[in-house]
């Protein structure tokens, strides 16, 4: 695959198409198995090896060592630095498992085409906001929609226990759920009995314990929020307007599910706006501690400096 390279590393790479993306492409590619001995918790699973069970993977590096030692299949052992991928918010090291999610296919349905087609017809400001996100759509995979958290908007979905599809009467059954959330919350979902809207068919189906991802909630906003009110009704937003780094988050999910669902972009025009920065030329972050409050400045300088200066920034 493209990711083995000679730049870092031995240039051999082993694939493990159940631990990583590029190793799960290459899986794909060439009818691997997709297989996957570590559980949720990072240790390994009962039956994957006597002295591996339980056995966090980060701390069987030395096991496995001493096992491919033993079967003589061990040609050399050397300590190398190297990157490796970590969790942007808690900085701690990411262990990567190949689970089954839900997709919005972005090519079945035309999803893609439509989307860059739609594009073209939105005014993009500065400019460059176009090819950005041209390329992104053109390039993404398929949207991966589901997650596993605790607290989110649930996916409402009740799937067969053998066979695994849908229920015949999924749409119905959303329609349902959220009458039941407009009274009750969320919660509502988390809390209902599955006999109680399924019957005597409750006993065939599971609920499905995903959430959404926030992109797809977020995104949904020209319907759940524009729609519901009778003088914007089936009509575009004059304008979205955030930072850059929403032409892969909001300006995206938007244009998709308002083109999955109405055909047509949500928007008529884009403004890309500038971020915040500190001296160095860094975004503002809690995690780097580097903020700045703009009462703080307006207790210094008054809330008109602070006006002027965000008027006049070119960003464009």
């Amino acid at each position: 695959g493209d990711h083995v390279t000679l730049d870092a590393g031995t240039g051999a790479v082993h694939t493990a198409p159940g631990h990583g993306p590029d190793d799960y492409v290459i899986g794909q590619k060439y009818g691997l198995e997709t297989a996957n001995p570590v559980g949720p918790d990072g240790t390994y699973l009962p039956g994957t090896y006597p002295t591996l069970d339980g056995v966090n993977v980060f701390k069987a590096n030395d096991i496995v060592i001493a096992l491919l030692q033993e079967k003589g299949a061990l040609l050399h052992v050397e300590k190398m630095q190297h990157s490796y991928p970590c969790c942007w918010r808690h900085k701690t090291p990411i262990i990567f498992r190949a689970t089954p999610q839900w997709f919005v296919s972005m090519d079945q349905k035309g999803l893609r085409a439509q989307s860059l087609k739609e594009i073209k017809g939105v005014q993009w400001i500065p400019d460059w906001g176009q090819a950005r996100i041209e390329s992104m759509v053109a390039n993404r995979p398929d949207w991966c929609i589901s997650r596993q958290r605790t607290w989110g908007v649930p996916m409402s979905l009740f799937v067969h226990k053998d066979t695994e599809e849908l229920h015949p009467r999924t749409l119905e059954l959303m329609e349902e759920v959220a009458k039941r959330v407009e009274v009750d919350g969320i919660q509502a979902w988390w809390d209902l009995d599955a006999k109680e809207i399924l019957g005597d068919e409750a006993d065939q189906y599971v609920k499905v314990p995903d959430t959404l991802d926030v992109w797809f909630d977020s995104g949904s906003t020209h319907s759940s929020v524009v729609d519901v009110r009778p003088e914007f009704a089936g009509h575009a937003a004059d304008m979205y307007l955030e930072g850059s780094d929403q032409h892969r988050g909001w300006f995206m999910s938007s244009l998709m599910i308002s083109t999955a669902m109405k055909g047509k972009a949500p928007y008529r025009q884009v403004l890309t706006h500038g971020f915040t920065v500190d001296g160095q030329g860094r975004k503002m972050s809690k995690s780097i501690g580097n903020t700045v409050s703009p009462q703080d400045v307006m207790n210094k300088l008054g809330a008109d400096i602070l006006r002027l200066w965000v008027a006049s920034t070119d960003y464009t």
